[in-house]
């Protein structure tokens, strides 16, 4: 059975994804984090759909976001920084066993008629906050489950996971919602993150090796993380259009209940139906990613994928017919998957160990961060404006600015992808790298 497996994954394409769930450590982490991220996605949407039946305001929708999101702005590189000096296990640990608290007492307070809209606003600032803590570890753990070599593949696996679980996680929160309101999504979360804690004790991994320079203190070590990557010469324009990827065109995924309710006239069937649209987009953005292994040109995915991503948004924006719109969700959740692998590949692999949580910690606030910033300064022009003109202006601006960018891809291009090594199905090969020795660009060993 085992080998007939093997040859069905190498016959459709994926024979490297073999080799890296061989290793022990990654098939217990993924056991634990596939029903976690889905978790994770039945809790977003049952809070979503909450805060619109609580208020019916395109605000509290972008508020919600924005406490579950935002504090990774303030806290993020904090949790870059003890994810460079703290062992990451341990840190993983602790984190999901808070975010299986918060879950408990949303489920306790949904169940009993106490949650109030400030109410779910404090438990969503509290998982952002535990989220500011997690994110940068959960990045930077690729190496202490696989080889460097074979981390391009580990993070489009990973990544495919996640975003399987945005096209189940709404489908399973559809159900829950249908059978036991938000109170059951929650307690469905209490399980996953349970298992995520498990996988965590049993993975058996060294101690992360503490990066701490003696009488450097968390804030010098926060700016050093930021001075290098705000002057990398290729990781900084990423960072910048994942930022207008963030702000200007991911918030439409943040305001969908109010586009579901006011634009289609959607029940919470309807609404789940157009987040999974968004969430069959970006398994198909996954699963491409992880089919081309380690071969080059990841750069021009990138872009490409933002230019894609800017196009849907505002056709999304100007349209109230559902499949159009629907189309338009599969297209953007492709686009924001393809372009945050590529651009986390790069990142990834320009980056050295020591610097990789606060590197990561970065990119991590961006992705999870920008989403929510502008949901909310678009959630409150939506109040008296309407949904579809600000995301239409945000989805405009983030396509200018890839457009821009574009321009300048095959310089970019040189300086994260400068010599590339082609060879994927080898059990000894290698991602692109450099074979310059390291610079004060930080070119990973």
């Amino acid at each position: 059975m085992t080998s007939l497996v093997k040859r069905l994954i190498t016959f459709a394409g994926f024979s490297e994804v073999e080799q890296v769930i061989s290793h022990r450590n990654f098939k217990i982490y993924l056991v634990g984090h596939i029903p976690n991220v889905i978790g994770v996605w039945v809790v977003r949407v049952a809070m979503g759909w909450l805060a619109w039946e609580l208020t019916e305001s395109a605000f509290w929708l972008g508020a919600i976001a924005a406490a579950d999101s935002l504090p990774v702005l303030l806290l993020g590189p904090i949790g870059g920084v003890l994810a460079d000096r703290l062992d990451r296990r341990s840190l993983s640990i602790a984190t999901q066993a808070v975010l299986c608290v918060i879950s408990v007492f949303l489920a306790l307070l949904t169940m009993s008629d106490l949650i109030t809209i400030w109410l779910l606003f404090s438990l969503a600032l509290m998982r952002g906050i535990t989220f500011a803590f997690w994110q940068p570890v959960r990045l930077s753990l690729m190496p202490n489950l696989v080889p460097r070599q074979e981390i391009p593949i580990a993070i489009a696996l990973n990544s495919s996971t996640f975003n399987t679980a945005q096209f189940v996680g709404p489908a399973v929160a559809s159900g829950l919602l249908t059978l036991g309101g938000p109170s059951l999504a929650f307690i469905f979360n209490i399980f996953a993150a349970g298992v995520m804690v498990w996988a965590f004790m049993a993975i058996d991994v060294p101690q992360t090796k503490s990066t701490k320079k003696k009488g450097s203190s968390i804030c010098s070590e926060m700016v050093d993380g930021m001075r290098y990557s705000l002057n990398h010469s290729g990781i900084a324009p990423m960072l910048f259009i994942l930022f207008i990827m963030g702000t200007g065109i991911r918030p439409l995924t943040e305001l969908m209940p109010g586009f579901a309710d006011l634009v289609f006239g959607l029940d919470v069937g309807g609404y789940s139906l157009m987040v999974s649209s968004v969430g069959f987009g970006a398994m198909c953005g996954a699963i491409w990613m992880l089919r081309r292994g380690n071969r080059g040109g990841i750069t021009g995915i990138a872009l490409r994928s933002g230019l894609l991503g800017g196009a849907s948004a505002l056709l999304f924006s100007l349209t109230s017919w559902l499949p159009l719109a629907l189309l338009c969700l599969s297209f953007l959740g492709f686009s924001m998957t393809s372009s945050g692998i590529a651009t986390q590949q790069l990142i990834q692999l320009n980056v050295s160990d020591e610097l990789r949580g606060r590197v990561l910690s970065l990119f991590g606030m961006i992705f999870r961060a920008g989403p929510a910033l502008g949901a909310l300064l678009m959630g409150w022009v939506a109040d008296f404006s309407g949904l579809s003109w600000p995301v239409g202006v945000g989805a405009a601006i983030g396509l200018l600015a890839y457009l821009l960018v574009y321009k300048r891809r095959e310089q970019i291009s040189e300086l994260l992808e400068p010599e590339k090594v082609f060879l994927p199905t080898s059990k000894d090969s290698i991602p692109f790298v450099s074979n310059k020795a390291p610079s004060s660009e930080g070119v990973a060993e």
